[in-house]
């Protein structure tokens, strides 16, 4: 049977293209058929070939509103009106990604004071499973930064484009490609996993879990989870406390079409997009993965070049947010999230055309879903604004930069100081730093600020030769530069990893 012509409908009114580069276009249709696109008096060509078309569009300044023309053999197919083209931004990873607008702090605020119309965003439908051999329509669009859309936005990504937006005035596109859950092992194809052979035990063990799998005995496994949930919700809609809400059910069972399952939502969500033109990636994941902190920065790094690859630019710029701080499995002084963190910050240093933005203290003790998204969305506008735009502004906090010992007395010296070293807000002391001597154990360490350095001592510890800094899953850690950015998670001396 012949394939009815089809654009792809990440192509649809009111998206932005992204400015100043070409911008590849593509769908389905009969086979031989010709296809010709029009926009801004720009002509481009194509032949459909094995059911399939793409054309490449030439670079555009930023503008619109601009109407883009698809016809073949001079019958009009297709007509795309309030198309803009400005800088568009990818915006990956997990729940606290895709958290909306409307379940933050300032949602009431924030909605009623959306009128940015040159903000656009559009959310890749959450595809558990598909079969490949069968097309199913994707039934999303482009929606503007009014009221009656921003609440199911991406907070953090939403927040990052008023800034953008408010600083080089052209419009901003997000797609939103997230799911809830899901390990940044989800987000990547097998060869990429299977390249770094810590990481095969992601694939060992999803086949473990699905060995012998039983769909029948599984549906009555998963009616009794999906009860829960809404029960939960039932009690959450009416009120209920947090001791009488209780924890959401989670982990969902398994099964073999799960979208937590490796490669998963990478083949049902992220091939769908790709290669749509981008300035750049924004991802906020990890919080799945730290029960393998130690091998996280091996998947991020695999994750980024494979993205990198499939969008065919190996200096597409990627700007991901660290974890903030948590109280991990109700154990606040563990280190699982601290060496989570540590693996995204190796990352970031390894890793050209990155940026990391730092939220250690946008964490909230026991809800793994801080509600204020502002400070994020705008720590991370200020990564992209210093590294892709240019502006002179610095985007970091205190960088860990050396250590030096004085007569049993440990100095730090750090870069990124602008403004001096300071407290947090309302804070009375500089906590947060520990000490240890060569083979000792870590102590909490007493801190001062003397000018750029931050010096560190304890009685109990004569000869200190290491010290960390924000060392646990849950920390309420003080340490900023005068711009009021804070200092990460650090530790002076890296295990080999």
């Amino acid at each position: 049977m012949s394939k009815r012509f089809q654009l792809h409908e990440i192509f649809s009114e009111g998206m932005i293209l992204q400015r100043n580069q070409e911008n590849p276009i593509w769908g389905t249709g009969p086979e031989g058929m010709s296809v010709t696109l029009v926009c801004q008096g720009q002509q481009v060509h194509s032949l459909i070939t094995n059911g399939k078309w793409q054309v490449i569009l030439p670079a555009s300044e930023a503008g619109g509103p601009h109407i883009l023309t698809v016809s073949s053999e001079g019958q009009l197919l297709v007509e795309i009106q309030d198309v803009y083209f400005g800088d568009v931004w990818l915006a990956g990873g997990q729940s606290n990604m895709e958290w909306p607008v409307r379940e933050t702090d300032h949602a009431q605020a924030d909605i009623a004071e959306a009128h940015f119309p040159l903000i656009r965003y559009f959310d890749v439908p959450r595809v558990e499973w598909a079969d490949p051999a069968i097309e199913t329509p994707m039934n999303a669009s482009w929606k503007k930064a009014l009221p009656e859309h921003v609440p199911d936005f991406s907070a953090v990504a939403y927040h990052f484009a008023q800034h953008i937006q408010a600083s080089e005035g052209i419009p901003i596109g997000i797609i939103g490609c997230n799911w809830g859950g899901t390990s940044a092992s989800c987000w990547v194809n097998e060869a990429t996993i299977q390249q770094y052979p810590e990481l095969q035990v992601y694939l060992d063990t999803f086949a473990e879990q699905i060995k012998d799998f039983d769909w029948v005995a599984y549906e009555r496994i998963g009616q009794a989870y999906d009860q829960a949930v809404a029960d939960y919700e039932k009690r959450k809609a009416a009120g209920a406390t947090k001791e009488e809400l209780g924890g959401y059910p989670w982990p969902p069972p398994t099964n073999p079409h799960t979208p937590m399952r490796p490669c998963g939502v990478y083949e049902t969500m992220l091939l769908k997009i790709a290669p749509y033109g981008l300035k750049g990636f924004l991802f906020y994941q990890g919080e799945s993965d730290v029960k393998r902190a130690n091998v996280y920065d091996k998947l991020l790094t695999g994750l980024i070049d494979y993205w990198r690859s499939l969008w065919h630019k190996d200096n597409l710029p990627f700007h991901f947010v660290q974890l903030p701080s948590f109280s991990y499995e109700g154990n606040p002084d563990g280190d699982e999230w601290a060496l989570l963190r540590e693996s995204q910050t190796m990352v970031n240093e390894r890793i050209p055309h990155t940026g990391m933005a730092i939220a250690l203290d946008c964490g909230e003790r026991d809800d793994i879903h801080p509600r204020d998204k502002r400070a994020v969305g705008y720590r991370l506008a200020l990564t992209a604004l210093e590294l892709v735009y240019a502006r002179e502004l610095t985007s970091s906090g205190p960088v860990y930069r050396e250590l030096q010992i004085e007569e049993g007395r440990v100095v730090l010296h750090f870069d990124h100081t602008e403004g001096g070293l300071a407290l947090a807000e309302g804070s009375e002391r500089l906590i947060g730093f520990q000490l240890a001597e060569a083979e000792g154990p870590f102590m909490a360490a007493e801190a001062s600020i003397e000018g750029s350095t931050v010096v560190l001592w304890h009685p109990a510890v004569a000869k200190p030769t290491r010290a960390r800094y924000a060392w646990t899953n849950y920390t309420e850690a003080n340490l900023l530069n005068g711009l009021g950015l804070p200092a990460g998670t650090f530790r002076t001396i890296r295990e080999n990893r």
